[in-house]
């Protein structure tokens, strides 16, 4: 398609130079003479003159302001008003073009043995073509448009449910975040700057680093350091943590906030104050692979039934369904009283094949 666009007036013009001199080789032995072509070809140019105007008239004003807009009557009118015009260019061509002498003609008769009817019904097929061609050209153009515009519509609500999603991220995350701020600042802890800081550090990622489509593996990990981070401040010596990343991360890109949304479903209901519980979070790569696993006990699984329950986890459900058709798997659910989200997607990007294979890290 694009070549045809790129090439469209070279082959317009070898178009219109075959439907004007594809007549020629129709023309008997006894026309072929220095007078007769240049009435036939003076013929030729002035009625495929006319056809070529109303051509791209049809084209761009004729069928798209009046055949689309239902006014099928005057579209009719003015097609016959051009085809009268075109027939009568042709009688006035055969009429007034001179032509050579031919021996069986009447003295003070007209040369032409044929007379002027095959002529008209010749160029009133060719007309025919023509508006048939450009009218269907027109239609097809108008087809696509309402294509494109549908697409555009399809692709505009897309973005417009990721941009929701996110923001439905956004207010979840820092509405449990400051809970915690505000438990270490009841307590008086020490922490309580060091947690403000790291907030403040998640939410300029989250303001300018999210709005992006893809982001570097390597900020996303970072991030969740510091959402660990400030989640660590409140446990207890019975609850425990453990982060590891393996493999090289480098030159990975992932659609941001992926992560953090099952890390918080952990610690919301994977703690408890009395019992002893352990979270484990993983992050696998594997070349342009990355496998995510958040392993959790399920003391509070009472608690899911509410509103805002398992709202991370759907809505990271729904942005991979959107941003990795075909390219990811998702499996969460409980088994043996641990609640286990495990994600396999294929990241975007080259991973640093020099880099030296990192340790994994404990956070």
């Amino acid at each position: 398609m694009r070549a045809i666009e790129r090439y469209q007036g070279a082959l317009h013009t070898v178009g219109w130079l075959v439907f004007i001199g594809l007549p020629f080789l129709t023309l008997p032995s006894f026309l072929w003479n220095p007078q007769d072509l240049i009435s036939i070809g003076t013929a030729q140019l002035l009625t495929g003159g006319v056809m070529i105007v109303f051509f791209y008239y049809n084209l761009n004003q004729l069928t798209p302001a009046l055949l689309l807009q239902q006014q099928r009557r005057r579209f009719v009118l003015v097609l016959l008003g051009a085809l009268v015009t075109v027939c009568l260019v042709k009688l006035a061509c055969f009429y007034g073009l001179p032509q050579a002498p031919r021996p069986w003609a009447k003295p003070g008769g007209r040369h032409k043995p044929f007379g002027p009817w095959p002529g008209v019904l010749s160029v009133s097929f060719s007309f025919s073509f023509i508006t048939m061609l450009s009218s269907l050209i027109a239609l097809s153009r108008h087809h696509a448009r309402l294509r494109d515009q549908q697409q555009q519509m399809v692709i505009g609500k897309v973005s417009a449910e990721l941009a929701m999603l996110k923001l439905q991220v956004s207010p979840h995350f820092l509405f449990n975040t400051l809970n915690n701020i505000r438990w270490l600042a009841r307590q008086k802890a020490d922490q309580t700057e060091a947690a403000v800081v790291k907030l403040s550090q998640l939410l300029r990622y989250m303001l300018y680093q999210a709005q992006r489509d893809r982001v570097s593996l390597t900020q996303e990990i970072e991030q969740l350091h510091y959402y660990i981070d400030l989640q660590r401040m409140r446990l207890t010596d019975r609850q425990t943590v453990t982060f590891t990343v393996q493999g090289p991360v480098e030159g990975l890109l992932i659609e941001p906030l992926l992560f953090i949304p099952f890390v918080e479903n952990a610690f919301k209901y994977g703690l408890h104050g009395q019992e002893k519980s352990s979270i484990s979070i993983q992050l696998a790569v594997d070349g342009q692979q990355l496998t995510f696993i958040v392993d959790n006990p399920t003391f509070a699984q009472a608690s899911m039934s509410t509103e805002d329950s398992g709202i991370g986890i759907t809505n990271v459900a729904q942005r991979l369904t959107l941003h990795y058709p075909g390219r990811h798997i998702l499996t969460y659910g409980e088994d043996d009283g641990r609640f286990r989200v495990k994600l396999v997607l294929e990241a975007e990007g080259s991973p640093a094949t020099k880099a030296p294979r990192p340790a994994p890290m404990n956070v």
